[in-house]
C-alpha cells in the first residue's frame, strides 16, 4: 500500500453495513456491496478514492456557498450576497447529484481545501473590516462557521434523518452517481446498481421505523 492509499484508509472506517469517514460523512454501502453490484470497479478505483470523491462533491456546496458570499459581498453589496450565498447553498445541497462530474472533482477539491477557504475569508473580512463594512463582516463569520464548520450541513442532515419515507439519502445518492459516473469511464456495466439503492431505502425504512 503505497503512502496515499495509507494516508485515505486512515479517514475511512467500514462497518458491516456502512462507512464513515473522519469528517462524518455516512454512507450505507461497503466495498462488498461495490464490488457485488458492480463488479471489477474496485480492481480499477480504489474503494477510498471513490468516498473521497463523494465527499468531496458533499462538501462543496459549504465552499462554494461561502466563497459565492465573499464574491459578491464586494460585487453586490451584503444584502444581495447573502440571499444569494444561501439560496445557491440550497439549490446545490439538495440537487448536488444531478451535477456530479469527474471532470470537475479535482476543482472542488481545491475550492474545499484549507487553504483557499481560510485564505478567502481571511482576506476577505480583512478587507471588509478595514472598510467599515461591518455588517459583512458578521455575516461573513456567520457563514464560515455555517458553512466551513459544516453546522448547516449537519443541521438539514438532522432534519431530513427525521422526515418520514424511505428516500435515498443525500450522500448515498451522490456516492451512487459517482459510482456509475466512474462504471462508464471504465466500461463496466451497471445492471445491478439499482438493487443496492433499493436495499439502502429498505434499510433506512428499517431504521425509522
Amino acid at each position: 500500500m503505497n503512502s496515499d492509499e495509507s494516508r485515505h484508509s486512515q479517514h475511512i472506517l467500514e462497518t458491516g453495513t456502512a462507512t464513515v469517514t473522519s469528517g462524518g460523512h455516512w454512507f450505507h454501502a461497503t466495498r462488498e456491496k461495490v464490488d457485488q453490484f458492480i463488479p471489477g470497479l474496485l480492481k480499477r478505483q480504489p474503494y477510498e478514492k471513490l468516498i473521497q470523491d463523494a465527499v468531496v462533491w458533499i462538501e462543496s456546496a459549504d465552499s462554494l456557498a461561502l466563497l459565492l458570499f465573499f464574491l459578491l459581498v464586494f460585487l453586490a453589496g451584503t444584502t444581495v450576497a447573502t440571499v444569494a450565498a444561501l439560496l445557491f447553498y440550497f439549490i446545490w445541497y439538495f440537487n448536488k447529484s444531478a451535477f456530479v462530474a469527474l471532470i470537475l472533482t479535482p476543482v472542488l477539491r481545491l475550492l474545499n481545501s484549507d487553504v483557499i477557504q481560510i485564505g478567502v475569508a481571511a482576506l476577505a473580512l480583512s478587507v471588509l473590516g478595514m472598510n467599515g463594512v461591518y455588517a459583512g463582516v458578521g455575516i461573513g463569520i456567520l457563514f464560515f462557521f455555517l458553512f466551513k464548520v459544516g453546522l448547516m450541513r449537519l443541521f438539514l442532515g438532522w432534519l431530513m434523518s427525521k422526515r418520514a419515507g424511505a428516500g435515498l439519502p443525500l450522500n448515498d445518492r451522490v456516492l451512487k452517481i459517482i459510482l456509475v459516473r466512474y462504471a462508464y469511464k471504465e466500461d463496466l456495466k451497471t445492471p445491478q446498481l439499482d438493487r443496492l439503492e433499493e436495499q439502502i431505502k429498505a434499510f433506512m425504512l428499517k431504521l425509522k421505523s
